[in-house]
Parts: C-alpha cells; sequence; structure tokens
C-alpha cells in the first residue's frame, strides 16, 4: 500500500524467530508490530511500546526508540492514578501527544475469528472473552 503512494518499500519477510531478535538489536529502519491482548487498558500499549525504554520495563517493545519526556511523565502519572476520571484524562492526553506526533501507522486491527452453529450467538468482544450471558442458543432449531 506504501508504494502506491509513492514510498519505496522493500518487504523482508521472515520467520518470527529470527524478526523479533533483528528487532531487539534495533537493526531495521521500520517494523510491524502486532500487540493485543485480553485488557484493554491502555496503559498495556503506552508503557511497553510507547513509553521511553528504560530496562525497568517501560518502553521493551518501543524499537523505534521513540522519546518524549512529556510522554514518558503522563505515562508514568497514568500508572499510579486511581482516580478514575483524571487518569481518563491523563490517557487521552498521552494518546493525543500520541495522535500528534504520528508515532505509529496503524495496518489494520486483528480480529480472532469465531465460529459457532446456526442455533448460537455470541457477542464477539473487542477482548475475545466469551461472557456466558451474552451467549444465547435457541434449542428449538436444528
Amino acid at each position: 500500500m506504501w508504494s502506491q503512494i509513492g514510498v519505496a518499500t522493500n518487504v523482508t519477510a521472515m520467520p518470527r524467530a529470527n524478526y523479533f531478535p533483528k528487532l531487539e538489536k534495533l537493526d531495521t529502519s521500520l517494523y510491524m508490530l502486532g500487540w493485543g491482548g485480553a485488557s484493554i487498558d491502555p496503559i498495556f500499549i503506552l508503557q511497553p511500546v510507547l513509553h521511553t525504554a528504560n530496562s525497568k520495563g517501560d518502553g521493551d517493545y518501543n524499537y523505534g526508540r521513540y522519546s518524549n519526556p512529556k510522554f514518558d511523565a503522563l505515562v508514568d502519572q497514568v500508572k499510579t492514578e486511581i482516580d478514575v476520571e483524571k487518569r481518563r484524562k491523563l490517557i487521552n492526553e498521552a494518546l493525543q501527544l500520541e495522535h500528534d506526533e504520528l508515532l505509529h501507522l496503524p495496518l489494520h486491527r486483528q480480529v480472532i475469528p469465531w465460529a459457532t452453529r446456526s442455533n448460537v450467538a455470541a457477542v464477539h468482544r473487542a477482548d475475545n472473552w466469551v461472557l456466558p450471558y451474552w451467549v444465547k442458543m435457541d434449542i428449538g432449531a436444528p
């Protein structure tokens, strides 16, 4: 897609066993990183992926080595703030800063596909958790 807008690209696809050691050595000019998990709390991307790397658990997956003291200070406050509204404002401010500085080019949102019988309907949550009270079964259907 980048080539279609005039950006010269050279994709180097490789097995995961080779790819991540290359990233960890910071031996790349651009990289693709998939990120997700069961928790939808923004701290789980703010701290490991966007915070400045410091060998203390912050920025461990910040392979681009982006660094911004203002952003880091916001994330550090998010980690300890217990007031929900104050925390939400800090998160929004951090995410706005990340957006304004264009730190990432989102490609897609991974969705794990589910399959069920025709008589079963389940809500597919963003965190991929199955909640029994969100599953409906029509027992009379084949």
